[in-house]
């Protein structure tokens, strides 16, 4: 999977709305308007997939009216000030501030000098992740306030934001990976079910996981060995087997002690190991590149999960 970079750099207003426009609003009503003669328009914008990453820059006096947008839009302020207006009801942002786009009302947005940090994900990874990770049936899951439920929690999305940011750039191809950039997503997707108040939270929701035989086990097994070296997720394992995502959850614990996630981890590791122990150092390989082709983004802590798995540092496999 190939990362996508847009860089755009305008004092034009015309061209800084045909930018924001398609990248934000392509569906949707947009206006932009500013009262500075020393319009700035910055932008930085990162694909992978369905998870993008962006750095925005606007000068002072810039006003944006956005209608209801269809994906999770997630700004952090980095520097600046602003409001965004909804409903009669304003929102103050500053550095570190963070606040979701509504998908049910328009917004007005004004900045000041901002930087922003953008997180842009698609509905459906955000449902999928929450069907997979919680004892829920929540489809389709609707968020109902734009800012984080506690500092805390506004506080973790700004370290997730950035790190996400971080792997999404230039100089940090992991991101090209699709098992890297499909973990990306899915940390981004579970960060916002945490962060921002949404119908996962309704205890009402809670719904038993069904019944799943040892064969539907050995089914999902099957599939995760033959499959790990790809960017599979939970459904995919569940569609393989037969199930829902929750029945193949509590059907793993149930007869093997782990959760799916966890196995597949675990299968690819002995992809890495495999891997590793044909390599040859001398021909370039390092333990960094095989880390990445089974989708351990950080090398750091593939070497301490390997250790643990193997008994021995993967630099020592690599030079056998």
């Amino acid at each position: 999977m190939s990362v996508h970079v847009l860089s755009v750099s305008t004092r034009q207003p015309d061209v800084a709305y045909s930018v924001l426009k398609d990248l934000y609003c392509p569906h949707q009503r947009l206006t932009l308007a500013t009262a500075s003669p020393t319009f700035l328009c910055d932008l930085r914008a990162t694909n992978a997939g369905d998870l993008g990453a962006d750095t925005v820059r606007l000068s002072t006096g810039v006003q944006c009216t956005v209608a209801p947008v269809d994906y999770l839009l997630v700004t952090t302020g980095v520097v600046g000030t602003g409001r965004y207006d909804v409903g009669g009801d304003e929102v103050r942002i500053g550095a570190g501030s963070v606040f979701r786009f509504p998908d049910d009302a328009p917004l007005t947005a004004t900045w000041d000098g901002v930087e922003l940090l953008v997180m842009r994900l698609s509905r459906s990874t955000v449902e999928r992740v929450a069907s997979e990770r919680l004892p829920l049936d929540a489809r389709p899951v609707r968020f109902g306030g734009l800012e984080p439920v506690s500092g805390p929690a506004g506080r973790a999305w700004v370290r997730l934001a950035h790190f996400v940011a971080a792997q999404l750039a230039d100089d940090a191809p992991s991101a090209a990976h699709p098992i890297a950039a499909a973990a990306l997503a899915d940390l981004v997707a579970a960060g916002a079910l945490a962060t921002f108040p949404n119908t996962t939270l309704d205890s009402a929701l809670v719904r038993g996981p069904g019944y799943a035989a040892p064969s539907t086990v050995r089914r999902a097994v099957a599939f995760i060995d033959d499959h790990a070296s790809l960017p599979i997720t939970v459904t995919d394992v569940a569609h393989a087997a037969g199930v829902s995502a929750r029945a193949i959850q509590s059907a793993f614990q149930r007869h093997l002690g782990v959760t799916p996630m966890a196995y597949l981890r675990r299968a690819r590791l002995e992809g890495a190991h495999r891997d590793l122990q044909a390599a040859d150092p001398t021909a370039g390989d390092t333990v960094a590149d095989v880390a990445l082709r089974w989708g351990f983004v950080k090398t750091d802590r593939f070497a301490a999960a390997y250790r643990q798995a193997f008994g021995v540092p993967p630099s020592r496999t690599l030079r056998g």
